[in-house]
């Protein structure tokens, strides 16, 4: 097994591929009988919280699910949750170990290279096997996307944002339409509304003609449905609108929706540890990954620091933790954290760089050349960040809110020791 987690490794060296070609042989060679119920999710923001939401819901009906969901957040096991919870090492090796041999081939076929994501991708496809339900969240777009490589009964596109737009093109219409493309024929397609007419065109436009002739779908409408999220909405109550249409369409029950939103525990997404559990300060941990997916949690964000952080004359007392991964812009990106910390000032400023990520994390001094509203403190990791604050009162730091990059995220779990497959379970056992 170790040859095979090496392999793995060694796909990281690939970077990122769009294309469906190789990941389809792949699967073929792998010859699987998938679940009956494939639902694929794309979209620039929510599109895992829904689908955690999802998988959590069909958990508490006792339906055998797997969920695929990346990046993971502390070890690679939680991109592949079955029934909730992250598959075992050894579950996930033995996946592996038959992906890698798939790829390899033989006398007859070819090796095909896989990329790092295509082959997590192809463990939940493996693992799948024996569940009644997949849920399968793409990594990046939607037509060109590994996860579009085998069937789908459903397809969700949750929010769409402008983002990618060297990949995926440089307007909102188009992005939108390379999202709508997971579309399958004949199968409903549920789309957050994007209150944006020539979006919303582009979308159907792509739906009336789904299908992968390449992937041997003969091209047909699929059958859209979209639906209206009204305004200060939070994130959590976006999602069971959105599951609700789609456990509609496919004759699920939508009864555990709302419990399994109450229950649901997504790790780094709105996550709040307390001084206990981190054994120094409490932390709110969210991992928004770009402008319109930060400006999108402040609402809530507000309220968790307004909830959580101690009382003072001067408001809530709060530091703000941040590191994040290579932005597009990050001018913008820092946009609306910067209306945030001038709203709620908090009383410190922690920049730090993630680590584990595909790519390097912002450097911790071209972060400090931002206009940020006071002095920031600096750290090369949040190990270091976090050590330092230890030494600080409850006084002088009060709640702790960490944002950015999914991987810094990670780093505060692992450092934690919040990395078990009870706490990164989507529900706790009791």
């Amino acid at each position: 097994m170790d040859e095979a987690r090496s392999w793995l490794e060694s796909t990281k060296k690939r970077g990122m591929a769009l294309g469906l070609k190789g990941t389809k042989s792949v699967l073929d060679r792998l010859k699987l009988t998938l679940p009956r119920h494939i639902i694929h999710v794309a979209g620039s923001n929510g599109k895992g919280t829904v689908s955690a939401l999802m998988a959590t819901a069909l958990t508490l009906d006792g339906v055998k699910n797997v969920l695929f969901t990346s990046p993971h957040v502390a070890r690679i096991e939680e991109r592949v949750r079955r029934n909730g919870i992250p598959l075992s090492s050894q579950e996930f090796n033995e996946a592996l170990n038959r992906i890698h041999l798939a790829a390899l081939g033989d006398e007859h076929q070819p090796t095909i290279d896989l990329t790092f994501f295509e082959v997590t991708y192809l463990v939940s496809m493996f693992s799948s096997v024996g569940s009644d339900v997949l849920i399968l969240e793409t990594g990046l777009g939607g037509r060109l996307d590994a996860t579009r490589s085998g069937p789908a009964t459903a397809s969700l596109v949750t929010a769409v944002s402008r983002e990618h737009i060297e990949i995926l093109g440089s307007d909102l219409p188009s992005i939108a339409q390379e999202k709508a493309a997971i579309s399958r024929p004949h199968c409903p397609l549920i789309i957050r509304d994007p209150e944006n007419q020539e979006v919303r065109k582009a979308m159907l436009s792509e739906a009336m003609n789904a299908g992968n002739e390449a992937l041997g779908e003969i091209p047909a409408p699929a059958q859209v449905h979209f639906v209206s999220i009204p305004k200060e909405t939070s994130v959590q109550q976006e999602a069971v609108l959105l599951a609700h249409a789609l456990f509609d369409s496919i004759g699920f029950s939508t009864e555990s929706l709302e419990q399994a939103r109450q229950v649901l525990r997504w790790p780094a997404r709105m996550q709040m540890l307390t001084q206990q559990e981190t054994s120094t300060h409490p932390f709110l941990l969210d991992a928004a990954h770009n402008p319109s997916g930060l400006r999108r949690i402040l609402p809530e964000l507000e309220r968790n620091i307004s909830l959580h952080a101690p009382k003072t004359e001067n408001g809530p007392l709060w530091t703000l933790f941040f590191g994040t991964s290579p932005q597009h812009s990050l001018a913008e990106f820092l946009s609306p954290l910067h209306e945030l910390c001038h709203r709620i000032p908090p009383k410190r400023i922690v920049l730090t760089q993630p680590h584990g990520g595909r790519y390097p994390g912002v450097e911790v001094e071209l972060l400090a050349e931002q206009p940020w509203l006071i002095s920031p403190m600096k750290f090369s990791s949040a190990s270091q960040a976090v050590e330092s604050l230890r030494e600080y009162s409850e006084q002088e730091v009060g709640l702790i809110v960490s944002l950015g990059s999914l991987y810094l995220q990670g780093n505060l779990l692992n450092i934690f020791d919040w990395a078990t497959d009870e706490n990164l379970s989507l529900c706790a056992k009791h």
